[in-house]
């Protein structure tokens, strides 16, 4: 590779996401099946679980997209005009981010955030959703 094209860190990301979600753990149960297994064991942990699954899904979302567009940490914090250290937190899920971050970075990722509030979680109806 020549010495003036940077090194693309993402462009295998997007497969290695998906093949890692899929995985089995070494002793032969999957990851899924291990969880599951946690969950029951520990109310702590089903807890701290439920509290950061949606950050955990923004996570896997930013990822994907990031991945997709090709870009680095350093890249999209650029765009956002921010730190590769907020890229970072946001990324590992363990993080609250507020709206207007993630305003930001949907619009670095070329989308756009929208919020919403769902008042019965049996309805089969769209929540109300607002762009933000």
């Amino acid at each position: 590779m020549p010495r003036d094209e940077p090194v693309r860190r993402t462009a295998n990301l997007f497969k290695e996401v998906t093949v890692m979600a899929k995985n089995d753990s070494p002793i032969g149960s999957s990851v899924e099946e291990h969880i599951g297994k946690r969950r029951a064991r520990s109310s702590k942990y089903r807890e701290t679980q439920d509290r950061l699954r949606p950050f955990e899904e923004i996570a896997r979302m930013v990822i994907m997209r990031r991945a997709h567009l090709g870009l680095t940490q350093q890249e999209l914090a650029e765009r956002m005009d921010t730190t590769k250290s907020v890229i970072s937190r946001i990324e590992s899920g363990q993080h609250r981010s507020g709206t207007d971050t993630l305003r930001r970075l949907a619009e670095a990722l070329d989308g756009h955030a929208v919020i919403g509030f769902e008042f019965d979680s049996n309805a089969a109806l769209r929540p109300d959703l607002v762009r933000l």
